[in-house]
């Protein structure tokens, strides 16, 4: 039942008795707390909820679910995924073809004679295709392989995309510059995010206000292809789980660790399940969910 804005459910609050409070949709917008700037924000867009919202989680939405471990949600992200799951029964936002990859479908960066295709990612990869390989369009992003020694792995990443049966006339590069417009963005089917540096990868996707791109992209259901920096950064965050600096675009509701040997441990002390992804592992994520798959 959808009672809130921003997901966190009324019925059963403590408050809404005590303080008579008829919530943030029957008090259109004013809770007992006073002004809510989320329910206002919903209102002026005419939105039942930010969930129908094409750029969520936005900074002030993300700032209640993620950031405060006290006051905030339990576990991190409850808000989010409630106004998903909402989106997602309505008919709206029931998207679904996002691939997080440790290394794309490629098992070795660097050296060419070594490569070998990780069949089951790949084959995973052209399921979420819409049309022939040879007539998908791609934006890549190879802004993470901003310094010398990230070159060889964005180039291999190019490399697999060929190696898909994407044609090299359907591939644009798109060092993320501000100039490439939402109009031009969605005439693509596929957009690819490489690895390289992770950190200055976000900065970039945050100055350029790239992460509004994406999330419209993923919501229209274009594939969304990570490799090592491009999952990362789809998490809800690629440092401290509550440093606002290094918050991601929450894609998925777990925390990634990329290039982790097999059997690795996830972790246990983050407030979201922990994913260490081995060189052979992707992760396939959907509105509701997610899974992990072999190469």
């Amino acid at each position: 039942m959808i009672d809130s804005r921003c997901g966190l459910p009324c019925t059963g609050c403590p408050w809404k008795e005590s303080h008579g409070c008829g919530g943030c949709i029957e008090t259109n917008g004013n809770p007992f707390h006073g002004k809510c700037p989320i329910a206002q924000c919903c209102q002026c867009k005419g939105l039942t909820h930010c969930g129908e919202c094409d750029i969520m989680p936005c900074e002030a939405l993300y700032e209640y679910s993620y950031l405060d471990p006290e006051h905030g949600d339990k576990p991190q992200g409850k808000r989010v995924e409630n106004t998903r799951r909402w989106a997602a029964e309505s008919g709206k936002h029931k998207w679904h073809k996002v691939l997080l990859t440790d290394s794309g479908w490629y098992s070795d960066y660097t050296e060419f004679s070594k490569r070998t295709v990780k069949q089951g990612i790949l084959d995973r990869f052209l399921s979420m295709l819409d049309k022939p390989a040879a007539q998908t369009r791609v934006l890549f992003i190879p802004t993470a392989a901003h310094r010398f020694e990230y070159y060889p792995a964005a180039g291999a990443c190019f490399a697999e995309l060929l190696s898909a049966g994407i044609m090299p006339n359907n591939i644009k590069i798109h060092d993320i510059d501000g100039t490439l417009t939402l109009e031009e963005a969605m005439a693509f089917d596929v957009i690819y995010v490489t690895g390289g540096n992770t950190r200055h990868l976000l900065n970039r996707v945050k100055e350029f206000k790239f992460d509004e791109i994406i999330k419209q992209m993923v919501y229209a259901n274009k594939v969304y292809v990570g490799a090592s920096a491009g999952s990362l950064i789809a998490t809800p965050n690629i440092g401290e789980p509550y440093d606002k600096e290094t918050s991601g675009l929450c894609l998925i509701n777990a925390y990634i660790t990329v290039h982790c040997e097999k059997g690795t441990e996830a972790r246990t002390d983050l407030p979201l399940p922990h994913i260490p992804l081995t060189d052979n592992q992707a992760v396939e994520v959907r509105w509701d969910g997610y899974e992990i798959i072999e190469g």
